[in-house]
């Protein structure tokens, strides 16, 4: 069988060639549009611009960000009118043209007026103090029958009269009554809690913030407890009033998931015991180890570290509990395995 004689005719191959070598230019000019277009390989720096003045930053760097002013917040002992916040962060890598998200420094506080507080509970205060801006600085524990009842309202040490103007922000000291009977409180466990959440939970468990200890430096959204003092124990007692000094670290350096893994493991093992009615001197044997353990290991992701934890094991109690503490058993494995 011959073939068709178009398929002998060169002009249709040559025409073929001219289309298909169209085709390629067409999608060189395409992809070549698209790159321009979108700055395919133009990342910059982000410059850090915290602490300049927002005008001038806007003239300076018109030309390669869209500014978008988010809110301004009054900041003490910080430059009126300045860039106190800023998204994209320092020293990411993104292109021109990126929106840049601006939180500013005002030019005067904002003032805002005091709740009268007196006869609330100390919850109930802390709401009021929170939904007008404004925080607990001290609780001060005095004489007076009704517990945890807000007795006097004081800033730097003057009386705060309901409807005062306060800057926002600032810090109310509450003398609180100590009530007529128990003077002693639970303490909260706040390992794994954010920064920004501590001292209230400190504060509604009738404690103060003590020293604040910063183990890693970064953004104060990514720090989170890590240790307190003295260490939580659910049968601890303490005074009213009294500090709680706290540890942070970051969410990238403080294996959150691990540390809540090994409490879950502490919890679930010690309510076995109790069940089996073991003896209360060796459930509280169990509940110390972990104690120990949770607060000695440092749940950190560097692999140095992790193997130094993972030496940390707990000693099987006794053969009759059926309790077998090592890491050849799965079930029973307290060293978190990513």
């Amino acid at each position: 069988m011959k073939a068709p004689l178009f398929l002998k005719d060169k002009w249709l191959y040559i025409s073929l060639g001219i289309i298909i070598l169209l085709i390629i230019i067409g999608f060189e000019i395409v992809f070549h549009s698209l790159d321009s277009f979108t700055r395919h390989g133009e990342e910059m720096d982000v410059p850090d611009l915290t602490g300049m003045n927002y005008e001038k930053v806007q003239t300076e760097y018109s030309d390669i960000f869209h500014f978008q002013l988010v809110d301004s917040v009054y900041v003490k002992d910080f430059p009126e009118g300045a860039v106190y916040q800023q998204n994209p962060k320092p020293g990411s890598k993104v292109k021109k043209g990126r929106n840049m998200y601006i939180i500013m420094t005002s030019v005067a506080p904002e003032v805002v007026r005091i709740p009268n507080l007196r006869n609330l509970s100390l919850r109930q205060a802390m709401v009021s103090l929170n939904s007008v801006g404004l925080k607990v600085e001290k609780l001060v524990f005095v004489d007076y029958f009704a517990r945890n009842a807000v007795v006097e309202q004081f800033v730097a040490d003057t009386v705060a009269e309901p409807n005062t103007e306060l800057v926002k922000g600032t810090g109310v000291t509450l003398h609180v009554g100590l009530g007529t009977g128990d003077k002693t409180t639970h303490l909260p466990d706040i390992v794994g809690v954010a920064q920004n959440v501590a001292k209230d939970r400190i504060n509604n468990a009738s404690l103060n913030l003590g020293t604040e200890i910063f183990v890693d430096n970064d953004e104060p959204e990514n720090m989170i407890v890590c240790k307190m003092e003295p260490e939580f124990d659910p049968n601890t007692m303490v005074e009213l009033g009294s500090e709680v000094n706290v540890w942070y670290k970051s969410v990238k350096t403080f294996d959150l998931k691990w540390y809540k893994l090994e409490k879950h493991r502490r919890d679930s093992i010690v309510e076995r015991l109790r069940v089996r009615k073991t003896d209360p001197e060796k459930i509280k044997y169990v509940l110390d180890s972990f104690n120990y353990i949770l607060s000695h290991r440092s749940f950190s992701f560097d692999p140095e570290q992790r193997a130094k934890d993972k030496e940390m094991m707990f000693e099987q109690v006794d053969d009759s509990d059926d309790l077998y503490f090592n890491d050849n058993e799965e079930d029973n494995n307290y060293f978190y395995d990513e």
